[in-house]
């Protein structure tokens, strides 16, 4: 049987549809979904945050999880069936805003992100003591929590999000325009290796490629 609503299902369902390599990770699911409810109660939409609780890790949509690790085959399923069956709007530029932050941060990152937000944090002490399924309310999203999802906002506008392609390498994120990334050579991508193995490096890297070929990190 499958808990998750009908909302959750069709969010589940279009990031399977449209990034699946995030879809694959739980973690990442789960931030995508976080998002997209934060997002939408930040811009005056009714957000859906039934279900949430708190745990190490950062806040979890509980009905999802349980599906999605215990019943992975019929919940793959029935989030596909939601999603092609249109029953819940979905906001494509607010999802693809969701995923694309999930696919450049690695999930040490995202659940640092999610901790500082007061959704979680008012809640941290009973979590981290190791209180099973602390319930998280709406009622502690506070304005450091809206600032922060406006900042996220202007950090990643839908230009550069619709114009984006992300390489991983070993936990790190390269974004590149999408015609630059056309560009990338074997040579390349032996660059980026060595820069993940060597450098300090802050997801996401923003890369260029110049006239003569080079990259330019940003």
């Amino acid at each position: 049987m499958i808990y998750a609503n009908e909302r959750k299902l069709c969010l589940s369902g279009w990031l399977f549809q449209n990034s699946r390599k995030e879809y694959d990770t739980p973690l990442k699911l789960q931030k995508f979904l976080l998002l997209y409810e934060s997002f939408s109660k930040v811009f005056g939409e009714k957000p859906d945050f039934g279900y949430l609780r708190g745990y190490k890790r950062g806040p979890v949509f509980s009905n999802v999880w349980g599906d999605y690790t215990k019943e992975r085959a019929a919940f793959n399923k029935a989030a596909e069936e939601s999603y092609f069956s249109g029953r819940v709007a979905i906001n494509e530029d607010r999802a693809k805003k969701s995923a694309f932050i999930v696919s450049v941060l690695s999930e040490n990152e995202l659940s640092e992100l999610t901790h500082a937000m007061n959704l979680w944090k008012s809640k941290e002490e009973r979590i981290m003591s190791g209180e099973y399924q602390v319930d998280l309310d709406e009622r502690d999203f506070n304005a450091s929590d809206t600032e922060m999802i406006l900042a996220l906002d202007r950090m990643y506008p839908i230009e550069l999000v619709t114009n984006a392609e992300v390489i991983s390498i070993d936990n790190h994120y390269f974004v590149f325009k999408k015609s630059d990334a056309q560009k990338l050579t074997e040579q390349h991508f032996d660059t980026l290796s060595g820069l993940a193995e060597s450098e300090q490096l802050f997801n996401p890297v923003y890369v260029d490629i110049d006239e003569g070929g080079r990259l330019i990190i940003d």
